[in-house]
């Protein structure tokens, strides 16, 4: 026994070569393991810098697209205008050309994008002009910003020309596509390519008055997009739905000249390839990326214009989007890789060395033990370095397992607090919206109130003047029944009774628009307390009604839809103590909720049931203990479901298309009326029969209850 303890002690481990060592073998391993993970990493990480690549051209994209669709809503706007003004002289009575082609002219000079206004009534039924079949009073902007306008007989194929025709088969507002002419009414004859924004106005019969037109210039869209996409690169192109060019930056004359956009390069495919994913994808904005004809990469990001249907592009080379990112990645992965080589290499050989210094005992020992010795049981009992090492690992396992638990706690009511930020934020973000909104309205409301005072003021005294002068002239006819022939051919050139009826309806036009422009005014002030930051006692039927006379545009009749009848049934409240600009806005979401409910009604069951008639009830109250204030709202839509009725009021929430709502509105009005006036809001609605909204609000919130009546 002695001599193989002996001989056993004796053993001593042999030289390991570098290869064959646990070292090198884990030196590789934990090299291998981290490049693999460098490669992800950066495989991940340059993904994801193309991803936010592609946002950031989408974004650009966007903002370009916001600008145009504010513009073109300016545009539109305008001709609207002046298409209500049409309307509004001809119900006045009007029917003189020069005042039809001096309203062209003044709104010519006060648009800053048209080129071309003018409008054109049926031949068949001249009800605006009636002494001109082929009346089309129009003004036309030239090259150096002089506009021009003119009556008289127009050409009778202009009533047979898409400009005329095409808006009255739609029964609705259209763009047109661009076309070329040349315009021989300003001097010397100039070449005009533009594009037309064309509306039918009817008056409150539903005949139709005439066809406002409003000309674009293609050259103005395009230097409007003569920018770069995004890092001082790329270009935007404009198309129509039918691939007509309407800017072209890179070459605008190719615009000018009316090119078919698929007709530039290879670009058919690529059209081709936009307006399928527009069709079936059903997304209004994408990229997508393409191959020129000469073999460039690029990526070609696509956004529709709600306005008008038209395609704005964002071209790009894909190059410079992808390489520097491609190779700061490739650098950024060799540069990681040598780094890590080197601190891995001084690592492991530390680590190895250290091992082999702890290791060599005990492999000592368990060579001498081979062979059973008494000294077995005091070793495996023994307390050294790697046992201790094995009992703090297993404490420090315990302790890493309760600060995991304490952790994901931690990490839950971070998550929560930052839902709770996010929804703090979108709400400032709103109330923010509204406050301008109301400042807006305000400074509106302020510079209108000053000039239509002055003229509202003047009215009567001129009125009375007027009658005063009538009287001398009736005098003047009765005293001398025979005048001279002078004043006899003057009284036939004026047409003297013709123009003393006329002058009556004038005044009396006059003051119900100045009348009503008071009223607009007071509803604009009365709607513009978002400002005031302090309760007030305030009479909220005033609010209801400021925000009604807002809202009538979409109240009102319109060719395609019927009008939404309003019911007020409101009692007799007292004054409330109230923030009144939040209160206007809660009314504000509500009844523009109720109308975007009945749009379903007046789309869809206009050709259903025609018994059926939009409406929305306002009906106010005092609760029976007289402490609080009622008021319901009550619409017969297309109602809510029950599941959508349980997350009504939270944010986000929305039922909205996408672009159409934020799910701010109601979560906003409850937090309005709950939180800050300690009320209650509560929605009862039924599918198919509509839904009622109902507010109660205390009385005072300040006050003791018994200081009301």
């Amino acid at each position: 026994m002695g001599t193989n303890l002996l001989e056993i002690t004796q053993v001593r481990p042999e030289k390991i070569s570098l290869l064959k060592s646990v070292g090198w073998k884990l030196f590789l391993s934990v090299l291998g393991g981290t490049l693999v993970g460098l490669l992800c990493a950066s495989y991940l990480f340059y993904q994801e810098l193309v991803k936010q690549s592609k946002a950031e051209l989408l974004s650009s994209l966007e903002v370009q697209a916001e600008s145009l669709e504010g513009n073109f809503k300016s545009f539109e706007n305008t001709a609207k205008l002046v298409a209500d003004a049409a309307t509004t002289l001809h119900q006045a009575g009007e029917k003189r050309e020069f005042v039809y082609v001096d309203l062209i002219r003044r709104s010519l000079q006060t648009s800053p994008l048209g080129t071309g206004l003018g409008f054109g009534q049926p031949p068949e039924k001249r009800l605006i002009i009636p002494e001109r079949k082929y009346a089309y009073p129009f003004a036309i902007r030239d090259k150096s910003g002089k506009v021009i306008a003119k009556g008289g007989e127009s050409e009778p194929g202009d009533f047979q020309e898409s400009y005329f025709r095409d808006p009255i088969q739609a029964g609705k507002a259209i763009w047109l596509e661009p076309v070329r002419y040349k315009e021989t009414t300003v001097e010397p004859p100039q070449i005009f390519v533009s594009t037309s924004y064309t509306l039918p106005f009817y008056n409150n019969k539903k005949q139709l008055l005439g066809v406002m037109a409003l000309d674009l210039e293609l050259g103005f869209i395009s230097e409007k997009l003569s920018q770069s996409v995004m890092r001082d690169s790329g270009y935007f192109v404009l198309v129509s739905p039918k691939g007509n060019l309407i800017a072209y930056p890179p070459d605008p004359q190719l615009a000018l000249d009316l090119k078919p956009f698929p007709q530039i390069n290879n670009y058919d495919r690529l059209w081709q390839k936009i307006n399928l994913k527009l069709k079936y994808n059903q997304e209004n904005t994408g990229i997508i990326s393409w191959q020129d004809q000469e073999g460039k990469q690029e990526f070609w990001a696509y956004r529709k214009i709600s306005n008008n249907n038209w395609i704005l592009l964002a071209s790009i080379p894909k190059w410079m989007v992808i390489g520097p990112l491609l190779r700061f990645s490739i650098v950024g992965t060799l540069l990681a890789a040598m780094g890590a080589s080197a601190v891995l290499a001084a690592v492991v050989f530390l680590f190895v060395r250290n091992l082999n210094r702890r290791l060599q005992p005990i492999m000592d020992e368990c060579n001498l033990l081979a062979e059973a010795s008494p000294k077995s049981e005091e070793l495996m009992s023994r307390e050294d370095e790697i046992g201790r090492l094995t009992i703090s690992f297993y404490n420090l396992l315990g302790q890493v397992t309760v600060n995991e638990k304490r952790l994901r706690k931690e990490m839950e009511k971070s998550a929560q607090a930052y839902q709770a930020l996010q929804e703090a934020q979108a709400k400032l973000i709103q109330t923010e919206k509204m406050s301008s909104l109301g400042q807006l309205v305000a400074g509106v409301a302020h510079e209108i109130n000053n000039p239509i005072n002055f003229i509202y003021g003047n009215l009567p005294h001129a009125a009375d003047y007027t009658q005063e002068l009538l009287r001398l002239i009736e005098l003047y006819q009765e005293k001398y029944p025979n005048p001279e022939p002078e004043i006899q051919e003057l009284e036939e050139e004026i047409d003297l009774e013709f123009l003393i009826t006329d002058l009556k309806k004038i005044q009396a036009s006059m003051s119900m628009g100045a009348n009503r422009i008071r009223e607009i005014v007071l509803s604009l002030r009365n709607f513009s307390r978002f400002d005031e930051a302090e309760m007030k006692d305030v009479d909220i039927h005033e609010g209801i009604d400021s925000t009604l006379l807002i809202l009538q545009n979409r109240l009102k009749e319109t060719p395609a839809n019927f009008a939404v009848k309003v019911v007020k049934e409101y009692g007799n409240l007292p004054l409330l103590e109230c923030y009144a600009g939040q209160l206007n806005q809660v009314f504000m979401n509500i009844l523009t909720n109720a109308i975007d409910a009945l749009d379903k009604f007046r789309s869809k069951e206009k050709e259903e049931n025609q018994n059926l008639v939009p409406t929305i009830i306002i009906h106010s109250e005092l609760s029976e203990d007289k402490s609080r204030a009622v008021v319901k709202i009550k619409d017969n839509g297309c109602g809510i479901s029950d599941e959508n009725q349980t997350k009504l009021f939270d944010p986000f929430f929305t039922t909205k298309p996408v672009g159409k709502g934020t799910g701010l509105g109601l979560s906003i009005c409850y937090q309005i009326i709950v939180d800050k006036h300690k009320g209650d809001l509560r929605c009862v609605s039924e599918v198919g029969k509509g839904t009622e909204f109902s507010i109660e609000i205390p009385v005072y919130q300040t006050k003791p209850i018994s200081k009301i009546f």
